[in-house]
């Protein structure tokens, strides 16, 4: 299922690197620690970086001075999380001592399986101090667990209400498994217990567990539920944007206690493993066949990280308890994309080069993320030996279709694209559209819903500063077989700030209309971005804004062919501005954009500055249907900023020429000034016509002789 050697030069290679952030501490001939040594999250680095030379420790390949080496850091930084735990000696390096927390747990869960590995070497006195750490994070999740301002266990959908926390519930209930399973003879052993399936119960959750009488753990499921984490379809509203990171860091968590008891023979709670395979089946919907997660809700974090690790483990539980076909080959393709990004990296690092500036501004957080690669990694090497393979046969690739109606997001995944629609998403509205096999063309922000910036301050320099600028006004979704229809209103220019003293709570409305053609290939979409009753002082207007990575993860080169020319476009060092002259445009003979109304050409948008991710990177071209940018301007009330209509489309340039000019007149006719009537015509020569409202009030309008009645932001597609 794994090549162990691959990973073990990847870990091996990688704790070499880590050296340079090892640090002895002072006094001490036992005690180290890896990163920072501080409270909260340099806590669980360390705690990381424990497994992973843990695991080495005992890696027979290696050599005895090398796995000697391993297991003396492994040690030594186990022992200093140890005695810095609220129950210990010392403090943290900041002075504090850690523990007690919503999130203790999580970092005591992720490095387990490394003291498992090692506990042939465990002296009394670790075994001890793990049993003191242990009960005392059990007894204060059972009496005086909370997370910001909610007392014990809580459980909501919705993000808004601070109640949302099922990837907490399942990391302090696998916790406190292990304590009362552990520490059976301990006085509040049972009382643990309890505490854990009530966790348990409400970590992957949905509504319907309120009336569920059946039993689990001794108990009917509605007696523990509180309430649903999950929307029924398995869309999760975590951090404010359908998160599928945290679908999978959910899926993890199970997988963690779940191999870690087999390893030791033990038994697990049967709540570890509710909803799991629901869960599974709608993330794997979400994941590319080289096992890059999609994040059709797009990421407020580090690309390809974080989340992304721990779909290793995730992908071994799926297959041993779902049996999941495609466990091996994803893992691989992991692997793949592992190598070639340490590859670029001379120090042995898993991030340095590419993550270059998060390092120079938050070494803290730089570290915590290069530590999670090296926490999946080990578990990869852990797990493997005791994972049940798939007996199934590999399927052919299906036509999935998800959606959710309430969460706003959809998706249409067939052998030639991937389709996909988000209104809730990071950054409010996003949608994809790439071939299956391309998961390295996918870039999350904004990605296919244009862009209009105001000016403000402080400036969108940071992604999360940038996304809070819109507001998700309605929006409505409709599937169909083949394909999907969906429209919205967002606010644009929300909150904006000049200095000093001049504010607006909003400064335009933009309409989006998103059709997945039932081609196989294309999406259409129509935007109108009109300004609302005040002057808007202007600093960008980009339509379509189709994002297209251009990083480690492809080489950091790009083939484009136009209408008049063909060219390698390298990762940029320099910001400029390209007019293509091209209505059409072919990225690496696999996806192209069209201009269909609105602009004559398409433009090509470079940066200097990286901008795909929280402090921006991954380097990111964009390519434009309709661009204004440079000197500002003020637009008077009730402005058309944008008013265009564009094709994205999983075809060669051969197809795209053609695409473009079976469209050479799919004008947008306007019998009704508030409604769009575009006629267009797909990869297989299928004509439609797509009428759009692009008011906030019920319109009528005449297409081809009939009398058509419209909703507000309504979208409809006519064969």
């Amino acid at each position: 299922m794994i090549d162990r050697s691959r990973v073990i030069v990847l870990l091996q290679r990688w704790t070499r690197f880590a050296e340079r952030w090892w640090y002895d501490i002072p006094g001490s001939d036992q005690l180290g620690c890896f990163a920072t040594g501080y409270n909260s999250w340099g806590v669980q680095t360390n705690q990381k970086y424990v497994a992973a030379q843990a695991i080495l420790a005992v890696e027979t390949s290696l050599t005895q001075q090398d796995r000697d080496w391993a297991l003396q850091r492994a040690l030594s930084s186990l022992r200093f999380s140890l005695e810095s735990h609220r129950s210990g000696s010392i403090t943290c390096t900041d002075g504090n001592k850690w523990g007690h927390t919503w999130i203790s747990a999580l970092g005591i869960e992720r490095m387990m399986h490394g003291l498992h590995a090692i506990r042939e070497h465990l002296t009394d006195l670790d075994r001890q101090n793990i049993k003191r750490l242990i009960e005392s994070e059990c007894d204060w999740l059972t009496t005086s667990y909370r997370r910001s301002a909610h007392v014990g266990v809580q459980a909501d959908k919705w993000n808004h209400t601070g109640k949302n926390d099922p990837e907490s519930n399942l990391w302090n209930g696998c916790l406190l498994w292990r304590g009362a399973t552990m520490y059976a003879d301990h006085p509040r052993a049972a009382d643990w217990r309890e505490m854990s399936l009530r966790f348990l119960a409400n970590g992957v959750s949905i509504a319907a567990d309120a009336n569920d009488s059946t039993m689990y753990d001794g108990k009917p499921l509605r007696d523990r539920h509180i309430g649903a984490s999950f929307f029924d379809s398995y869309a999760l509203d975590h951090h404010g944007y359908l998160n599928v990171g945290y679908m999978i860091i959910c899926v993890s968590q199970a997988a963690m206690l779940h191999f870690d008891y087999r390893l030791a023979e033990l038994p697990t709670p049967e709540l570890l493993h509710l909803h799991q395979r629901d869960l599974w089946q709608t993330v794997r919907k979400m994941t590319f066949d080289n096992g890059r997660l999609a994040r059709i809700g797009g990421d407020s974090r580090v690309r390809y990280a974080y989340c992304q690790e721990y779909l290793i483990p995730s992908l071994m539980y799926a297959s041993d308890q779902f049996d999941e076909t495609t466990c091996e080959t994803k893992i691989k393709g992991i692997l793949d994309f592992i190598e070639t990004e340490a590859a670029a990296n001379v120090d042995g690092s898993f991030y340095g080069k590419r993550l270059d500036e998060l390092a120079r501004l938050n070494p803290y957080y730089y570290i915590r993320i290069e530590g999670d690669r090296a926490s999946a990694l080990s578990m990869a090497l852990a797990y493997a030996p005791v994972v049940k393979p798939s007996h199934q046969a590999a399927e052919n690739p299906p036509i999935t279709i998800w959606s959710d109606d309430e969460h706003g997001a959809v998706l249409h995944k067939s052998a030639t694209r991937f389709a996909s629609f988000s209104w809730r998403a990071h950054g409010i509205g996003q949608g994809l559209c790439v071939p299956p096999d391309a998961s390295d063309l996918a870039e999350w922000d904004q990605n296919l819903t244009g862009e209009v910036d105001f000016y403000h301050q402080p400036p969108s320099v940071w992604q999360h500063t940038a996304a809070s600028r819109r507001k998700l006004i309605s929006h409505r979704l409709t599937n169909f077989d083949g394909g999907f229809v969906t429209s919205g209103v967002l606010a644009e220019g929300v909150n904006t700030h000049l200095s000093e003293g001049w504010s607006s709570p909003e400064l335009a409305r933009h309409f989006i209309g998103f059709v997945a053609l039932p081609d196989g290939h294309t999406v259409v979409g129509i935007q109108v971005v009109r300004t609302g009753t005040v002057r808007s002082l202007v600093r960008s207007v980009k339509g379509m804004k189709l994002n297209v990575p251009n990083d480690v993860q492809n080489r950091q080169v790009r083939k484009i062919e136009t209408v008049s020319r063909s060219w390698q476009l390298q990762t940029n060092v320099g910001a400029n501005l390209m007019d293509l002259q091209s209505r059409w445009i072919t990225i690496d003979g696999k996806l192209s954009a069209i201009a269909l109304t609105g602009a004559a050409t398409l433009a090509l948008d470079r940066s200097s500055r990286k901008r795909g991710g929280i402090v921006p990177n991954l380097t990111v071209d964009q390519i434009c249907a309709g661009h204004r940018i440079g000197r500002p301007w003020l637009a008077d009330p009730h402005t058309l900023l944008l008013d265009c209509a564009w094709m994205v489309s999983t075809v060669d340039s051969d197809h795209a020429k053609k695409l473009a000019d079976s469209n050479i007149n799919a004008t947008i006719t306007q019998p009704n000034p508030l409604v769009r009537v575009l006629y267009v015509m797909d990869v297989a020569g299928k004509a439609y016509t797509i009428a759009f409202n692009v008011s906030e009030a019920a319109q009528r309008t005449e297409i081809n002789g009939q009398l058509l009645e419209m909703e507000a932001a309504e979208l409809r597609m006519i064969e």
